[in-house]
């Protein structure tokens, strides 16, 4: 075929209409290649893919232009395809079209038509080129934004692998993770796999997973069966067409315009994709499409998992905050430990989320911060508290609350519990007297948590209560 950026096959069992459609076309500047049968046309479509029009006859025998139309569709679906006929009726023309035929054109044709024919394809195929191009561009935005917005890396994960699937229209996939040491590769994220493919890490070098992720390389086999060194590569499953794509962290330069080392491995995971809808072969432009994706993803998950060292950072100074006044006064030691416990205990016994029950978890450990506020000898006054004592007891959830609220990514959920863990369900709490059904399940669980660790512990102005009292 000749190198041409408009390529143009042209099919029809009689050779001299071949030879004409040739010589028009070639003066014109096209590439041309010209063959006498479907099978034909065919075989040439599925070893290139840079033809733009297909100028198809429809009465041939062996197989007739509306069923090489179809064919030619699954190989190549981008390509334009203009018939002819000398006998033309309403019939064949609707199955031309039904077919994805762009255009007619009645035996004997002139010059002009077969001119006019090939030009409005070709505007045709732009219009369409850019238009996917927009598309492409605005879907991939849309994308891109999405993956900014996540915070958490499982949502991530998923999101990241559901998202490739849809863009290059493929049914199964995973996301691989490359372990903290670095060694191998484990399925965090996966789509249409059989069980036994997610168990067993993945050797670094091992399969093509492992490849991609050591080489740093993306990989695309449009047909396994023509790669016999891929084949044996491929242990884990014999997919025809996959793409395998690495998701590479970029260190970003310091002020001095280095590139400082960044701990944990080149490659944070590998994502791929098989079994394309349709039977189709996944191309360059599917693989151009993924690279995208892996690097937005990239980029992502070394925020996701800053953020959530910075955010383990934050929560480890509040909860040694809440510790230092648990150290200061013996008989409170571990008081916080325990309401967790307590609190996480209920809360499965009751039924509620792992979300929920995270929220409570750590809300527990930091519901007493706000005592900072509160001086010692109040808290380990061992005579009765004056009321002005007593007042300023029942503002540490409101101290506690104001600390926390500063923490951006603490939730409403969070700051509630540390806010009312002293309310009651009668009203008789502090700080707002909230009653009955403004309380939530998580407050209720934490204030019986509390109350209970308080009972059954020792405490400056008396000796702890036994459990069957507390109970009672």
């Amino acid at each position: 075929m000749a190198e041409n950026e408009h390529n143009i096959l042209v099919v029809d069992d009689e050779v001299v209409i071949c030879e004409l459609l040739s010589d028009i076309l070639a003066e014109e500047g096209y590439g041309i290649d010209a063959v006498t049968s479907g099978p034909a046309a065919l075989e040439l479509l599925e070893k290139h893919d840079e033809y733009i029009i297909l100028f198809t006859d429809i009465m041939m025998p062996e197989m007739n232009g509306i069923e090489l139309i179809r064919e030619a569709r699954k190989a190549s679906p981008e390509i334009i395809p203009i018939v002819m006929t000398g006998y033309a009726t309403l019939e064949t023309a609707r199955d031309a079209v039904r077919e994805g035929a762009y255009d007619y054109v009645l035996k004997p044709f002139s010059l002009s038509e077969i001119k006019l024919a090939v030009s409005n394809a070709l505007e045709r195929y732009r219009l369409m080129n850019e238009n996917a191009r927009l598309r492409e561009l605005s879907e991939l935005f849309n994308i891109s934004e999405t993956i900014a917005s996540i915070h958490d890396e499982k949502e991530l994960l998923d999101f990241v692998l559901r998202a490739a699937l849809d863009r290059v229209n493929a049914q199964r996939g995973s996301l691989m993770l490359t372990t903290p040491d670095g060694k191998a590769l484990e399925v965090a994220a996966s789509e249409g796999l059989p069980e036994e493919a997610l168990r067993e890490p993945v050797k670094l070098g091992a399969g093509i997973s492992g490849w991609v992720a050591k080489n740093i390389q993306p990989l695309l086999v449009p047909d396994l069966g023509k790669n016999p060194e891929m084949a044996e590569m491929s242990q884990r499953l014999q997919d025809p067409s996959f793409i395998s794509v690495p998701l590479e962290r970029k260190a970003s330069p310091d002020i001095s315009g280095h590139r400082p080392s960044v701990p944990g491995p080149e490659v944070l995971a590998v994502l791929n994709v098989c079994e394309k809808k349709e039977g189709i072969q996944f191309t360059e432009g599917d693989l151009k499409t993924l690279s995208i994706v892996a690097n937005h993803a990239a980029a992502a998950i070394d925020n996701v998992r800053l953020i959530r060292n910075i955010e383990e950072a934050h929560l480890d100074t509040l909860q040694s905050m809440a510790l230092l006044l648990e150290v200061k006064d013996s008989y409170t030691h571990g008081h916080s430990q325990r309401v967790r416990e307590y609190s996480k205990l209920a809360a499965r016994k009751l039924g509620l989320s792992d979300k929920d029950i995270s929220v409570l978890h750590l809300g527990a450990a930091l519901h007493d911060v706000g005592k900072i506020g509160v001086t010692d000898g109040v808290l380990n006054k061992v005579e009765r508290l004056t009321e002005d004592e007593w007042e300023s007891i029942k503002r540490h959830p409101v101290i506690g609350h104001d600390v926390v609220a500063r923490v951006r990514f603490l939730s409403p959920g969070h700051l509630t519990l540390v806010r009312n863990h002293h309310e009651r369900i009668d009203g008789g709490g502090y700080p707002d007297g909230l009653s009955g059904d403004q309380l939530p399940i998580s407050v209720r669980i934490i204030s019986v948590a509390d109350a209970y660790d308080a009972m059954t512990s020792s405490r400056a102005y008396r000796k702890a209560l036994p459990a069957e009292t507390v109970l009672k």
